[in-house]
C-alpha cells in the first residue's frame, strides 16, 4: 500500500497536501479469501453438527428397534413355552388314568402274579412310562410328611394315638405335579385325634351339672 499527495483546495502550493490512502489489491484479496474461508468453515461446522444430530437420531432409532425386537423375541419365547407347558399339563392329566390302572393292577396282584413274567412286564412298563415323564418334569407328590392342603386331598380320616393329627396314614391315589404346577392332588387318609369316651376310661360329664352320689 502507498500514499499519494492530493493538492489542497487552493491548488498547488495552497496549504498542505492531503494524503490519499490507496489499498493494495493483494490485501483486499487476502481479506476476501479469509472471509470466504471463515464462511466455509462455519457452513461446514453447521453441516457437521446437523449430520451428527441425524446420526444420533438414527442411532437412537436403531437401538429402540433392537430393544423392540428383543422384547418381541422374549415375549414370543415365553408364549411358546407357556403353550407347551399348558399342552403338556393337559396331556399329563389325560394320561394319568393309564398310570393309575397300572398301579392298581400291581397293587391288587398276588405276590405270585407280581413275580410272574406278566406281572414283571406290567411293572416294567409303568417304570418306563414314569422315566419318560420325569424327563418332562412330572414327579409324584410327596406324601411322607404331614397333610398339606396345597398338594393333598383328604378323602378319609382315622383316629390314631401313635401319630400326631393330620398325619398321612395311607395314599389312596397318587398325586402328580409338573414342575411347579399341580397336575392332581394326592388323595390320602389322614389321622385325627381320637375322641375320649366313657369306655376309654374317662368319665362322661354328669347331667345337670351335679355330682352323682352313691346310696
Amino acid at each position: 500500500m502507498s500514499d499519494r499527495r492530493v493538492p489542497g483546495p487552493g491548488g498547488p502550493g495552497d496549504g498542505e497536501d492531503e494524503p490519499l490512502e490507496v489499498r493494495d489489491p493483494g490485501d483486499t484479496l487476502q481479506q476476501a479469501l479469509e472471509e470466504e474461508e471463515r464462511s466455509a468453515a462455519a457452513a461446514t461446522d453447521t453441516k457437521l453438527r446437523s449430520a451428527q444430530k441425524d446420526l444420533e437420531e438414527l442411532r437412537d432409532r436403531h437401538l429402540r428397534k433392537l430393544a423392540e425386537f428383543e422384547n418381541m423375541r422374549k415375549r414370543s419365547e415365553r408364549e411358546k413355552q407357556d403353550y407347551f407347558r399348558h399342552a403338556l399339563l393337559q396331556f399329563a392329566r389325560d394320561f394319568l388314568p393309564v398310570l393309575d390302572h397300572l398301579e392298581l393292577a400291581m397293587r391288587h396282584a398276588t405276590p405270585v402274579e407280581r413275580k410272574s413274567q406278566f406281572g414283571q412286564g406290567v411293572g416294567m412298563i409303568r417304570r418306563q412310562l414314569m422315566d419318560v415323564w420325569k424327563n418332562y418334569g412330572l414327579t409324584e407328590v410327596d406324601t411322607s410328611g404331614p397333610f398339606d392342603p396345597n398338594v393333598h386331598e383328604a378323602v378319609a380320616t382315622e383316629p390314631a394315638e401313635d401319630v400326631p393329627p393330620q398325619t398321612i396314614l395311607d395314599v389312596l391315589q397318587k398325586g402328580y405335579q409338573l414342575e411347579d404346577k399341580l397336575v392332581r392332588p394326592a388323595r390320602v387318609k389322614v389321622s385325627m385325634k381320637e375322641r375320649s369316651t366313657p369306655e376309654s376310661g374317662v368319665a362322661a360329664a354328669p347331667r345337670g351339672g351335679q355330682d352323682e352320689t352313691e346310696d
